[in-house]
């Protein structure tokens, strides 16, 4: 596993904190967080529980380094894009970690503050939603729902919630009368032809014409 960090030196007790997470990631991905502890963790890094604990203080501190890592995967969008494109950037960045680390990202949206790298991703989002003109008041609220969106997006699709509809779907909504869901039966076909990416894409598109429309609402307030 590849990481933008440097290393940490190990600690009084001889372990990197680095090699650690990077150790629980690999655990977390290999059997999901059903087969996760601190012993198996112990044993691929060679250490008893009480090592580990030393250095994160508890399980949830380990989760949070972990979240913090995989925080540090996500790329800084460049500062010449307009704040549609940034904010799109960055949303197409979580897709990407979620698709990499399936049964590790939901750790992203147990933290809102995970580290160094979090906060220069949401110094970016306070720019671009000042930039959108949104009010500073509004910036905090707007900020966490975007988060909560983009993160919930993308557990959708590795979840399996997002994505074309399946043959038992197919087949239960086959058996209904005619006149009954007569909308959603004519859009089947559509459903059975869905693309994960794109419902993912046109979702985003959604939320930042509503950052516009806000934007707008506020402009015509203030007039």
């Amino acid at each position: 596993m590849t990481t933008s960090r440097q290393r940490t030196s190990p600690g009084p007790r001889g372990l990197s904190k680095d090699i650690i997470v990077e150790a629980a990631l690999e655990l977390m991905e290999a059997g999901g967080e059903a087969g996760f502890t601190l012993r198996k963790l112990g044993t691929r890094v060679g250490c008893d529980p009480m090592s580990i604990l030393y250095h994160f203080k508890s399980k949830e501190g380990l989760y949070r380094a972990m979240a913090g890592r995989l925080e540090s995967q996500l790329r800084i969008a460049p500062a010449a894009l307009p704040w549609r494109g940034r904010m799109r950037h960055l949303a197409d960045q979580y897709r990407s970690v979620a698709l990499r680390f399936p049964k590790s990202f939901w750790l992203m949206q147990n933290f809102v503050y995970t580290g160094p790298a979090d906060y220069d991703h949401m110094e970016m989002v306070h720019g671009a939603l000042r930039e959108a003109g949104i009010p500073t008041r509004d910036i905090p609220a707007i900020c966490l729902g975007w988060y909560a969106c983009i993160t919930g997006l993308a557990m959708g699709e590795i979840g399996g919630l997002v994505g074309p509809a399946s043959t038992q779907d197919l087949e239960e909504l086959a058996q209904l009368p005619d006149h009954s869901h007569p909308l959603l039966k004519g859009a089947m076909p559509l459903y059975q032809d869905l693309a994960p990416n794109s419902v993912f894409a046109l979702s985003i598109e959604m939320l930042l014409d509503g950052i516009v429309a806000l934007a707008a609402q506020h402009e015509t307030v203030r007039a």
